[in-house]
């Protein structure tokens, strides 16, 4: 799935400085988080300028909302057909996180074909999700994108499968996964949480 490779076009976590590459990194769902899916990417943050270079990432809203990203990373696994893609976006504060959230998302809703809304639940401080027109299979194909944020961090999620497979339940927990390890960073853990833990 090429989207994530490209350059730029309340509690603990809500108080969260900006993650490191090291921590976005780590942050970033690894083998272990998807046990039953294989890496296609293993996980990579870097600093924006550094990830702009290399095309890691990728910012759809323009320069000045682009340059307020402090580290970018991706991973990303594939299983019998279906893909799952993950990007990280961190910023130096939760405030500028919060702010950075809609234009993200509006972003991203203006770049999907025939965009209708797909229902996450509450994850965490923001989410929002959407189904579309997948990119990398055949016409029938289907995209799924999940946005999240957990205080300093923006995550998306997105899953990608060949018509009449289902994958809504799957994004949703990879999502949550995400969203579970972002936290445990900002709260000075080494992140664990994998997608047996949302089973």
């Amino acid at each position: 799935m090429l989207v994530l490779l490209s350059s730029c076009a309340g509690g603990k976590a809500d108080r969260a400085e900006s993650l490191d590459a090291q921590q976005a990194t780590a942050t970033l769902p690894d083998a272990r988080a998807l046990p039953e899916w294989d890496v296609r990417i293993e996980p990579v943050a870097h600093p924006w300028k550094k990830a702009q270079e290399l095309g890691i990432g990728r910012c759809l809203q323009g320069p000045n909302e682009c340059s307020k990203i402090q580290v970018a990373g991706v991973s990303a696994f594939h299983g019998r057909g279906p893909k799952i893609d993950f990007m990280l976006l961190a910023y130096t504060d939760s405030a500028t996180a919060e702010s950075a959230y809609e234009p993200v998302w509006k972003a991203w809703r203006e770049w999907s074909t025939k965009p209708r809304d797909l229902a996450l639940g509450d994850i965490r401080e923001e989410s929002d999700g959407l189904t579309t027109v997948g990119n990398s299979w055949k016409e029938e194909s289907k995209l799924l994108i999940a946005q999240v944020r957990v205080g300093s961090v923006i995550m998306l999620t997105f899953g990608e499968a060949e018509s009449g497979v289902t994958m809504g339940k799957t994004l949703k927990q990879s999502a949550a996964v995400f969203a579970e390890r972002a936290e445990q960073a900002q709260d000075g853990q080494t992140p664990s949480a994998a997608l047996d833990d949302f089973a």
